[in-house]
């Protein structure tokens, strides 16, 4: 039987403490951590098992900028991240790469904080570029292979902002239905 009385949920933990985090100390990243941040992310799980993401992993500065010039807005913390990891898929390969790609995403964020690193998701799916997609500039600076698509970018950094964890107060609970639609 299940019970968690006494015991601390350190996934709820992690999740609660987990922030975007949008400015960065300029401090490096130890590759080591990355490297761990990637195990994690390469353990999402996805449609049939297949794992159709891949991830370009980005530390040159010039590449970085590079990248946040493909979305015309919202990319404000990229140029300042000390590393960023790109979520692709082959879309011909996986019907469900947007979900996938996501939950990879997703599993980057939390690793990311686990290992007391900021960290922040830009969205590039159907973001408009400077001249073309988002999605197209990003392909053609990394030499991304056309069947592939980018869901977003992770920026990664040293955290230079500091903010509260969520609270029980952050829960919102009428979001929860039970059986049917309306029912709390």
């Amino acid at each position: 039987m299940f019970s968690n009385e006494g015991q601390e949920n350190s996934l709820y933990e992690l999740v609660r403490h987990r922030r975007s985090i949008r400015r960065y100390t300029g401090e490096r990243v130890p590759d080591d951590v990355v490297k761990e941040i990637l195990k994690i992310a390469l353990l999402a799980p996805s449609s049939w098992g297949r794992h159709p993401i891949e991830f370009v992993v980005l530390r040159d500065r010039a590449t970085i900028e590079a990248v946040a010039r493909c979305k015309r807005m919202g990319a404000g913390p990229l140029p300042t991240a000390d590393a960023a990891i790109v979520v692709m898929a082959d879309t011909a390969d996986c019907e469900l790469w947007i979900e996938d790609a996501a939950i990879a995403s997703t599993y980057v964020l939390l690793a990311a904080e686990k290992f007391g690193v900021g960290a922040c998701w830009i969205h590039m799916r159907n973001r408009q570029g400077q001249r073309k997609s988002a999605d197209e500039e990003i392909r053609q600076i990394l030499g991304v292979p056309d069947n592939f698509s980018v869901l977003n970018v992770v920026a990664l950094g040293q955290k230079g902002e500091t903010k509260s964890p969520r609270t029980e107060k952050d829960l919102v609970w009428q979001n929860v239905h039970y059986e049917k639609y309306g029912q709390k």
